[in-house]
């Protein structure tokens, strides 16, 4: 049997990932085998050993790969954020709220990392996505504290507090795009960010 190349090989793992991505995302981690995943694949158990020690190490090695819009939306608006900081936040929820409808890969590990988190099969990741998550809530809390600054918020609006709710809004907006993808969606995120934000200016 002919030696496998490095272009080969790092196919087979990109086939690996992208099939285990798919699958959890239908059925849960806790319900997929890694047999499954390599006869997925059509390669053998042993070939998914060779890339992955085990599960705890795919799943980690996924999580690296899938990204999450946050981060994304939060250094394209932090620009604008000098100007009008509560339309950057406006632009940043609603922008994280587009990425999830418009791109299968963020539901994918939306439904896999942050649908429940508290699975067993996820404890060993459990302390990076609890940090992801309230990294949403230090960016909206950047936006609000920049908008104070400028003197744009209502007076004596808690920041932590309008933070945390904002957060919970925008999950909220996200777990809809879960089950409804289109523009009905992002018509509906559209409006509702627009009267939050509208709600925190002075």
């Amino acid at each position: 049997m002919p030696r496998r190349t490095k272009e080969e090989a790092e196919q087979t793992r990109r086939t690996l990932l992208s099939s285990a991505m798919a699958l959890y995302a239908e059925r849960g981690v806790n319900r997929v085998s890694l047999k499954e995943i390599s006869a997925a694949c059509g390669v053998t158990h042993g070939a998914l050993y060779w890339h992955f020690r085990n599960r705890d190490d795919l799943l980690q090695q996924l999580y690296l790969i899938s990204g999450h819009p946050f981060e994304l939306q939060y250094i394209e608006q932090r620009q604008s954020a000098k100007q009008d900081p509560v339309q950057a936040l406006h632009d940043y929820l609603l922008g994280v709220v587009r990425a999830y409808v418009e791109q299968e890969s963020y539901r994918r590990a939306y439904r896999i990392f942050f649908t429940n988190p508290e699975l067993p099969e996820l404890l060993n990741l459990r302390a990076q996505i609890e940090a992801d998550q309230a990294l949403v809530c230090e960016h909206i809390h950047y936006f609000l504290k920049q908008a104070k600054k400028k003197k744009m918020l209502r007076k004596k609006l808690p920041l932590t507090t309008a933070s945390q709710a904002l957060s919970g809004v925008l999950n909220s907006l996200i777990a809809s795009a879960m089950v409804q993808v289109g523009e009905d969606v992002i018509s509906q995120a559209r409006l509702l960010v627009q009267l939050l934000t509208e709600g925190v200016r002075s």
